[in-house]
């Protein structure tokens, strides 16, 4: 007489049993939803709750704070992380219920697709939906592939860019902007104000003058930039526009079809409009090539740099203003 395996009949006599590998893929896609699998609805339901209101009241308060200051990378690791340890809890906790659930287990009236959908939908398309207005309308991290930006912004950084600086004021000297370029709408910018409506914009021998003036330069050191796949030499300075105070890379390349010319000018930028530079100065396409900007073009302005670790900073720390 044939003896069947006591899984293939646990199998085949309840096929309503929990299986831990379901509790677990249900916990990862949304916190809670493994217990609320397992029959747990009040905890799964509490701990989609606390999960979700802790992830948007810090992604708010980030916000909000990233307008001036930019949020320290000690509090991004340690809010982030809870997140991270809450989601891993919950799938380990989910596992073992779904372990110690009979294998009769009678199914409750939310344990069907339709309520999962919806519990999905509730919980996690309206994070996601908040996720996506942030990214609308607040703010929105951007990859830096290019060292247009450099020393400032190297490629390879992550970025912030809070994208309600410029719903009530205008932009400053030394703001780091982001745009679309003019030239193709689907590619985003990042470079930085130097002259604003009225102004009269010139540079001589690599040196940039605004309103016939030579903006002040203090010589950092020498220093290396790879640019297209080779090392660039030049030297770093600290450029004082107004206020504002930033570094600057000047590189010894000679002229080529990628490297701007060490002069252009004068041009005077029209009103409600800004004229934009990148750091890395005779290696950046911008206002020489497709000219000065509307204000209303700005999309944003890039406040932090959150990636690699040792480079996190808010911009305003990194270019040595008050």
């Amino acid at each position: 007489m044939k003896i069947e395996r006591q899984e293939d009949i646990q199998e085949k006599d309840y096929p309503n049993r929990r299986r831990p590998w379901v509790a677990v893929f249900l916990s990862l896609l949304m916190p809670g939803m493994g217990q609320i699998y397992c029959g747990s609805i009040v905890n799964g339901l509490v701990l989609m709750l606390i999960v979700i209101m802790f992830s948007s009241l810090w992604m708010f308060g980030m916000v909000i704070d990233k307008v001036r200051h930019g949020i320290p990378m000690a509090v991004f690791l340690t809010m982030w992380g809870f997140v991270l340890l809450a989601t891993i809890v919950a799938a380990i906790d989910a596992y073992y219920r779904a372990r110690r659930t009979r294998y009769d287990y009678k199914l409750k009236d939310y344990n069907n697709l339709e309520v999962y959908l919806v519990l999905f939908w509730m919980c996690g398309a309206g994070t996601f939906g908040f996720i996506a207005m942030i990214k609308m309308n607040l703010f929105e991290a951007f990859y830096v592939p290019v060292n247009s930006m450099a020393p400032t912004i190297m490629a390879g950084d992550r970025t912030f860019a809070s994208k309600v600086s410029y719903k009530y004021n205008s932009p400053q000297y030394g703001d780091v902007v982001l745009f679309e370029n003019p030239e193709d709408r689907k590619m985003s910018f990042i470079k930085r104000v130097v002259a604003l409506g009225g102004d009269t914009v010139e540079i001589k021998d690599g040196q940039l003058l605004i309103n016939g003036k030579v903006l002040e330069r203090e010589l950092i050191g020498p220093a290396a930039c790879p640019i297209d796949e080779q090392e660039v030499k030049g030297e770093v300075f600290w450029e004082h526009n107004k206020d504002s105070k930033y570094r600057v890379f000047i590189s010894d390349s000679t002229p080529g079809p990628k490297v701007q010319e060490i002069n252009f000018g004068p041009v005077t930028v029209p009103a409600y409009h800004c004229f934009v530079l990148g750091d890395n100065r005779r290696h950046s396409l911008d206002s020489r090539n497709f000219g000065s900007l509307s204000i209303g073009a700005l999309k944003g302005k890039l406040t932090q740099i959150y990636w690699p670790l040792h480079r996190s900073a808010s911009l305003e720390a990194r270019q040595g203003q008050p």
